[in-house]
């Protein structure tokens, strides 16, 4: 081939005799400098300024098609392999009672009190897709969404290094098992990372010679990433860190620099600051309570470190070796000190996740939240394997290159492969249950108190209104003859003693205390057992039993 892969500035290129030659070279080229010295000193360029070179379709494409290929395969073998989980029936189902409401003015329940994240956003756009494709078409728009996240990672670590570490940083972040779960999770973290993921390259285009117009993208790809799922506030610092200290040359305390990231800000505050106070208090006092003051777990914080580690510890790693590479170059050359305050924010936003919730004692979400600070981590990371390839390279043969690198991604697939099924076997096949109840299900004023009632209202969303379902949790009743209000078990037994329900469902796992309460109040009512489904499919298994009340027959 006459020209070969680029990374840096720097490319592989066939010599005389037909045997690749690696050249490279760890500072600048003089068009990088001219690009950086350019935007450095007037902000982001205009039309007219240098920018950095752009590859050949063939050689910068077809690498990134094969790895978004590979990326769909692990995450779409996964489609069919389980039922819904209770936050995929929960946000698909809240999304149809959205859509109702706007399009029809139909009540909905409070879902903007106790969702984190705003529900009239993914769940709208996830009961659409159900609307076409069903669960399958749900699974397949995140699938899409991740996808689009590695084409962001790719082109911002392409526009900040070069082509090769752009491989690299996508075939790392393809590979994760948080990423393959979540390209296969219908809940509203795809979405959110894609807009997270977005609004990092448009940073990353904003700080290496774009115009003060990818300001605009950005902010409002950051905000819509924060609206969609609250927590993704947390790496709001990073996309605005990025933004100041992407480019390789300068001053990292320039005030062109800084100024790039005061100006993103602002924007992104507006973005998100007006539709916030549109929304009203009660937006508000969801956020607060399902974020900022989110309930202190139990897991100790060993345990939470633990498992962060088995999903992005190699990745942090290498983000820190990387660090302490970008540390000695900031020490040798003045010029690209930049760079490490880069690399310590992209460290930062990895780190973030399991920080966090080691520091509320929970690993309860950790799987989806690592992914999105590993979106930051893999530029990094990326880079520096780049540099470790034509290291092999130029002091070993390419071969052993292209071999090592082979087998690390490799490596790196298959563990992330095993890594997803297992996070998508973790909870209970749902069929029996929902085949089970099926004829008892129907449009009415029938109540039925199920635990994590979302995934059996979803299944019966078309023969049943929402106002039919409860859940064991957070109930209350009031006595019709002594105005008395009970919460909690004292509810749900004198509702059961009224004969309120005419079907409950008990499996002991969200709530067995309440259900240990609550059983010899249904026998004492007279409510008869149906029957007991067990589930043995998935990593849990799920024993439910149906209770009918006394004369009700369908």
């Amino acid at each position: 081939m006459s020209q070969g892969l680029r990374s840096g500035g720097q490319w592989i290129r066939p010599g005389a005799d037909g045997v690749p030659v690696v050249t490279f070279d760890p500072r600048p080229s003089e068009r990088d400098l001219a690009a950086s010295a350019g935007a450095e000193a007037a902000g982001p360029a205009r039309s007219g300024e240098p920018r950095p070179p752009r590859a050949r379709l063939r050689q910068d494409w077809l690498p990134l098609l094969g790895l978004l290929l590979v990326q769909g395969v692990l995450s779409y073998r996964l489609v069919g392999t389980n039922t819904a989980f209770v936050d995929e029936g929960t946000y698909i189902y809240s999304g149809y009672q959205e859509l109702g409401n706007l399009l029809h003015g139909r009540p909905v329940a409070p879902y903007e009190s106790f969702f984190s994240g705003a529900p009239v956003i993914y769940p709208v756009v996830v009961a659409l897709a159900d609307m076409v494709g069903g669960l399958t078409g749900t699974r397949v728009l995140s699938l899409l969404f991740m996808l689009s996240a590695t084409v962001a990672v790719h082109l911002a670590t392409r526009r900040l290094r070069g082509s090769m570490a752009a491989f690299f940083a996508a075939a790392l972040f393809a590979g994760l098992g948080p990423t393959q779960f979540l390209g296969i999770y219908s809940t509203y973290d795809a979405m959110a990372l894609a807009c997270l993921a977005w609004a990092g390259y448009f940073a990353v285009r904003l700080a290496t010679g774009g115009s003060y117009l990818c300001v605009v993208p950005a902010a409002l790809t950051m905000a819509l990433a924060d609206a969609t799922k609250y927590a993704s506030l947390l790496w709001t610092p990073a996309v605005l860190g990025v933004a100041v200290f992407a480019g390789r040359t300068g001053s990292p305390f320039a005030w062109a620099r800084w100024r790039r990231g005061l100006v993103l800000f602002a924007v992104w505050a507006v973005a998100l600051v007006v539709p916030a106070v549109a929304a009203g208090r009660v937006y508000w006092h969801g956020f607060d309570s399902t974020t900022l003051q989110r309930k202190i777990g139990s897991d100790a914080p060993s345990y939470v470190a633990r498992a962060a580690a088995s999903w992005v510890g190699a990745l942090l790693v290498l983000t820190v070796i990387a660090l302490a590479v970008s540390w000695f170059a900031a020490r040798r050359r003045d010029g690209v000190r930049a760079e490490f305050w880069l690399v310590l924010v992209l460290l930062g936003a990895g780190a973030a996740a399991p920080a966090n919730q080691i520091r509320i004692h929970t690993w309860l979400s950790l799987q989806k939240h690592v992914d999105f600070g590993a979106w930051f981590a893999c530029i990094a990371s990326g880079v520096l394997l780049a540099r470790v390839f034509l290291l092999l390279a130029r002091k070993v043969h390419a071969s052993l290159a292209v071999a090592c690198s082979a087998a690390l991604i490799g490596v790196l697939g298959c563990v992330g492969a095993a890594q997803a099924q297992d996070m998508f076997s973790a909870w209970p096949d749902s069929g029996p249950l929902v085949t089970a109840l099926k004829p008892y299900i129907q449009k009415g004023t029938d109540q039925y108190l199920v635990e994590d009632y979302d995934v059996v209202a979803y299944y019966f969303k078309d023969d049943s209104n929402w106002q039919q379902w409860s859940d064991l949790v957070g109930k209350t009743y009031q006595d019709p003859v002594t105005h008395q209000v009970l919460t909690g078990a004292d509810a749900i037994k004198a509702a059961v003693a009224a004969h309120q329900y005419q079907v409950v469902v008990l499996d002991f796992m969200q709530s067995p205390a309440i259900d240990a309460a609550v059983q010899p109040a249904l026998k004492k009512a007279g409510y008869r057992v149906l029957t007991t489904v067990v589930s043995t499919r998935g990593r849990t298994a799920g024993k439910y039993t149906i209770y009918l009340a006394p004369g009700f027959a369908v």
